[in-house]
C-alpha cells in the first residue's frame, strides 16, 4: 500500500551485505530503509515483487507531474561513523517502466550528503547521476571517502523527480570496507551521460566547425635577397600560442615563490599549457582589503612578461553571505549603495592596466540579495558603468553557473540577466559561464544548444571556471574530452578557464589535472592532449618550384624557420581563419 509520501516510510528492501564481515560494514538497514521524501502527492513510492533477479522486492517510483523547481527527493540518515580514507562501495539495480525522457530512458542523482545541524556541508562523499534502460542494469560505485563524517551526518539521497518517468530500484547497499580492500580491487560501473557513444551525432558536426573556425591556411612563400623564389628551402612551421585561451585560476604567492621546488613546477607547467590566467581569491571583493595588491601587480607583470594575460575576478558578489564585508550596511541603502561604488573605484584604480577582463558581477542567479535590497537588477546596470571608467580595453563580464543546467529557470535567468544589460546600454563585452561539472554532467548536446541560445547577444562566450567534481577518473578523462570539443567546436566561445590545475592549490583537489606529485591524471592527459598536440600545429617541409609551403594550421601565434645552405630567416606571424601568406626572405649567414 502506497502512504502519504510526506511521512517516514518503512518499505521491505532485500540486501546484498546484511551482516558485519571483519571490516566490512553494511550502512544500510536490512529489512527496512525509512525513507523521508519531499514528494508532491502526484508522485508515488511503493514496492514490487521481482523475479529471475538476486533480490525479490525493489522500490518502484512513479512521477507523474513533477515540479518545475524541485526534484522528488529520497533521503535517508546513515547511522554510521565515516572516516576520511574509507573505501566504500555503493550499489543497487535499476530499470525503467516508462519515461517521457527522449531518449525513453528514466534517469536519477544519487549522492551521499553530509548535513550538520540541518545544513549542507559540500561536498558530497559521492555524487553521480545515471540513465537506464527497460532492462535491469547494476551499478557499482567504488570510492574512497573524502572527510570524516560523524554519525548521523551522512544522508543517502536519491532525486529523480525531473520529468515524468516510472523506474524501478533493487539491492541498494552501501559498504563501507575501511581499509579491508582497495578501491581497485572493487567492481565499477562505467558512468554515461547524454552524448558518450562514439557515433553521437554532433561528434561530426562539431569536427567540421573546429576546421572551419579554428583553421586557417598558411602558406610561405620564401623568396632570395632579390625576391625570387627559393626552391627546395626546409620550412618548420609551430605553433608557440594558441588563439583560444586556454586558461587557469591560479594565486601571486605560488607565483612569487622563487624558494619552493613545487612552485617552480607549478609555473613550469603552467607556462607549458596555459595562456590565461584568473586569480582564484585576492580579486574578490570581500577579500580586496586583505590583498596584498603589490605582490598581485608582481604577479601580474611575471605574467605579462610571458605573454600570459589575466582576468579580474570579482567586483560584486551580490549576497551577503559572499559580501560579509558589506553586512554593516545592511540596514543603510544608501552606505549600501556607495560602499559598492567606492570599492569597484578603488578596485579600477589601484589595478589599472593590470587586466584584459574583469568580472564586474558574479552569480546573481543564486546570490542576489544585495541586488534585492537595492532595488532590483538596475543596479548591476549602475556597476558595469562604474566598472567602465578608467578600464579602456577591458572587456567586462558577468559570471554566472547556470547557463548549461536542466530545464527549469536557471539558466533562462542567466539569459535574461545578460539581455536587461543589453537592453539598458550596460557596457556589458563578454558572457562567462563557469562551468562546474558534477556528477549529473549536462548532454554535451545541450551544452552546444545553450551555447547556440547566448551567441544570440553577439558577445563572447567563455568558460570561466571549469572542474569535474567526481571519484571516477573514466568519467572525467571522457566528459572532459567532449565538453572541451563540444566548447572549442563553437564560433561563439573564446576560451575555457579551470578553476585550478594542481591537487595541492585546487579547490576540489579531486578535479586538478595533476595529483599532489604532479603525476597527470586520466582527465589531465586528455587536457595536455587536447591543447599541446590534438588542436596544435607543427608542420615541416620543403618549398616547390613556386618557393611555397603551405598547411593549414590552429589559429594563433606561429614561429616559422627556414633553412636553405647556410641561410636561416626566423620570422613570427600570427594566423587567423581568414588564413595568412607570410613572405619569407632568406638570409645566408654573414662571415
Amino acid at each position: 500500500m502506497c502512504k502519504q509520501l510526506s511521512c517516514f516510510l518503512a518499505l521491505a528492501l532485500m540486501l546484498a551485505y546484511s551482516t558485519v564481515v571483519n571490516a566490512q560494514v553494511a550502512l544500510l538497514p536490512t529489512e527496512a530503509i525509512p525513507f523521508k521524501t519531499n514528494a508532491k502527492t502526484t508522485s508515488t513510492l511503493t514496492t514490487v515483487d521481482v523475479a529471475g533477479q538476486p533480490f525479490q522486492k525493489a522500490y518502484r517510483i512513479t512521477i507523474s507531474n513533477p515540479s518545475v523547481n524541485e526534484s522528488f527527493t529520497l533521503r535517508y540518515t546513515i547511522d554510521s561513523v565515516v572516516q576520511k580514507g574509507d573505501v566504500m562501495l555503493l550499489s543497487f539495480y535499476s530499470r525503467s517502466r516508462q519515461s517521457k525522457k527522449e531518449t525513453g530512458e528514466s534517469f536519477l542523482e544519487i549522492s551521499l550528503d553530509q548535513v550538520i545541524a540541518g545544513k549542507y556541508t559540500w561536498p558530497p562523499l559521492v555524487e553521480r547521476g545515471m540513465s537506464f534502460g527497460s532492462s535491469w542494469v547494476l551499478t557499482q560505485i567504488p570510492f574512497v571517502a573524502s572527510k570524516d563524517v560523524a554519525t548521523g551526518d551522512l544522508s543517502l539521497v536519491i532525486k529523480c523527480g525531473s520529468f515524468p518517468q516510472q523506474f524501478e530500484l533493487g539491492q541498494l547497499a552501501l559498504v563501507n570496507y575501511k581499509g579491508a580492500k582497495k578501491v581497485a580491487d572493487l567492481p565499477r560501473s562505467i558512468v554515461h551521460y547524454d552524448g558518450d557513444a562514439p557515433d553521437a551525432a554532433w561528434r561530426k558536426a562539431a569536427a567540421d566547425r573546429i576546421e572551419k573556425h579554428r583553421k586557417g591556411n598558411l602558406a610561405v612563400r620564401v623568396v632570395d635577397a632579390v625576391g625570387k623564389p627559393v626552391t627546395d628551402a626546409s620550412v618548420a612551421v609551430r605553433m608557440t600560442r594558441s588563439a583560444f585561451a586556454w586558461g587557469t585560476a591560479t594565486n601571486s604567492k605560488l607565483l612569487m615563490d622563487t624558494v619552493s621546488a613545487e612552485a617552480k613546477t607549478y609555473r613550469d607547467t603552467l607556462l607549458r599549457y596555459f595562456n590565461k590566467v584568473v586569480f582564484e581569491n585576492e580579486m574578490k571583493s570581500k577579500n580586496w582589503a586583505t590583498t596584498n595588491h603589490d605582490q598581485t601587480k608582481r604577479a601580474v607583470a611575471w605574467l605579462r612578461s610571458h605573454d600570459i594575460p589575466a582576468r579580474g575576478h570579482v567586483m560584486v558578489w551580490p549576497s551577503w553571505q559572499h559580501s560579509p564585508h558589506l553586512i554593516k550596511y545592511q540596514r543603510d541603502k544608501a552606505a549600501l549603495g556607495t560602499a559598492i561604488m567606492e570599492q569597484i573605484a578603488d578596485e579600477m584604480a589601484v589595478m589599472n592596466g593590470q587586466f584584459v577582463e574583469w568580472d564586474v558581477v558574479n552569480e546573481p542567479y543564486a546570490h542576489h540579495s544585495i541586488i534585492d535590497s537595492l532595488g532590483g537588477k538596475s543596479v548591476m546596470v549602475k556597476w558595469f558603468e562604474a566598472a567602465r571608467k578608467n578600464t579602456p580595453g577591458v572587456k567586462l563580464f558577468l559570471n554566472e553557473y547556470t547557463m548549461f543546467h536542466g530545464d527549469g529557470p536557471g539558466s533562462e535567468n542567466f539569459y535574461n540577466n545578460v539581455k536587461y544589460l543589453i537592453d539598458n546600454k550596460a557596457p556589458i563585452e563578454g558572457i562567462g559561464e563557469q562551468g562546474h561539472i558534477g556528477g549529473t554532467p549536462p548532454a554535451i548536446e545541450l551544452v552546444l544548444q545553450r551555447l547556440d541560445h547566448f551567441a544570440e547577444f553577439g558577445l563572447p562566450i567563455q568558460i570561466s571556471e571549469f572542474d569535474i567534481t567526481s571519484d571516477d577518473d573514466d568519467f572525467k578523462a571522457r566528459y572532459m574530452r567532449d565538453f572541451m570539443t563540444a566548447i572549442f567546436s563553437h564560433p561563439a566561445t573564446t576560451g575555457f578557464v579551470q578553476w585550478g590545475f594542481w591537487e595541492k592549490a585546487h579547490w576540489i583537489p579531486a578535479g586538478a589535472l595533476w595529483d599532489k606529485n604532479w603525476q597527470p591524471r586520466a582527465h589531465g592527459k586528455v587536457f595536455t592532449d587536447l591543447v599541446s598536440k590534438v588542436w596544435a600545429t607543427n608542420a615541416t617541409g620543403t618549398t616547390g618550384k613556386d618557393g611555397r609551403f603551405a598547411v593549414r594550421g590552429f589559429t594563433g601565434d606561429y614561429e616559422i624557420v627556414v633553412k636553405k645552405g647556410t641561410a636561416k630567416t626566423v620570422q613570427k606571424v600570427m594566423l587567423g581563419a581568414d588564413g595568412q601568406l607570410v613572405t619569407v626572405k632568406l638570409m645566408a649567414k654573414k662571415g
